[in-house]
């Protein structure tokens, strides 16, 4: 028996539209297994980077990258498949324990285009570390150009000064910084405990510190002294301002002890320690 033409378009069109949907579903499967392959890719990466093997670790990284974007489009079928961003991230970290700065810093540029969060304080910190304190200050300034209520691009600022010589501008900086924290932390921050927090601690250690560098000696002893009057007896938040106002007042074994107890959390925070260390001399 002969289909009518109508029965026989209606044929037609569901014989396509099962050929459409057995091809979207071979596509599907395909794009799910790509991203299953480049996610074990991702981990094992990361099993490399544990282990020490840190070439292999960054080649792997960079093959995830230059992979991912063509096999998450048009969407991502695999659970926990890494965005670009931690792909970035990582791989940054796996550079920068290479000793490869330049990559490292690009690859942490990528993140933070990506995600602004991911990888800045990384980025930042090699910047220090690499003695690229133009390049941090530049950095600093474009973010406060962007947010100008941003406190941690005023702190960074402050941390570039120093590292070019500035203490003056650091006082600014940091100055700016502190006057901006309150703001910061209500925005980002709003389960922080009133009064003394440790972002402000951190601030007026580094102020007092840029304040005394630049020729202030009794400012920066009152901003290390009502440091020391507003912090807890438990915990000593005042080690840094208090080691180089001991050693001002010609207290080196005071200033050693403060040094003793302190781990700098950055590193402007390691320079300035080692820097009057190497003052005090061995003792």
């Amino acid at each position: 028996m002969r289909l009518r033409p109508y029965r026989r378009q209606i044929a037609l069109a569901v014989l396509g539209l099962l050929a459409v949907l057995h091809l979207a579903a071979f596509g599907l499967y395909t794009r799910r297994e790509r991203q299953s392959a480049l996610l074990t890719e991702y981990l094992d990466a990361r099993d490399q980077w544990k282990a020490g093997h840190l070439e292999l670790a960054a080649h792997e990284y960079a093959g995830f990258l230059a992979a991912r974007a063509a096999a998450a489009w048009p969407l991502v079928l695999v659970r926990s498949f890494p965005d670009a961003a931690s792909g970035w991230f990582a791989l940054g970290r796996v550079e920068s324990e290479r000793g490869r700065t330049d990559a490292a810093l690009a690859a942490f540029e990528q993140a933070m285009a990506l995600d602004p969060s991911r990888g800045r304080r990384e980025y930042r910190d090699l910047l220090l570390e690499s003695g690229r304190g133009d390049a941090l200050a530049a950095f600093a300034r474009r973010e406060l150009e962007h947010d100008p209520a941003s406190a941690p691009a005023a702190k960074d600022l402050g941390a570039a000064e120093l590292a070019r010589g500035d203490p003056r501008a650091a006082v600014a900086a940091y100055t700016r910084a502190l006057a901006l924290l309150p703001g910061f932390l209500a925005r980002h921050d709003p389960a922080v405990a009133r009064g003394l927090s440790a972002q402000e601690a951190d601030l007026v250690n580094l102020l007092s510190v840029a304040v005394r560098l630049s020729g202030e000696r009794t400012r920066a002893d009152a901003l290390c002294e009502d440091l020391g009057r507003r912090q807890s007896r438990t915990v000593r938040l005042d080690r840094l301002c208090r080691a180089y106002a001991r050693a001002d007042a010609g207290d080196a074994a005071g200033a050693r002890e403060a040094l003793a107890g302190y781990q700098p959390p950055a590193p402007e925070h390691e320079a300035l320690a080692e820097a009057l260390a190497a003052r005090l001399g061995p003792g």
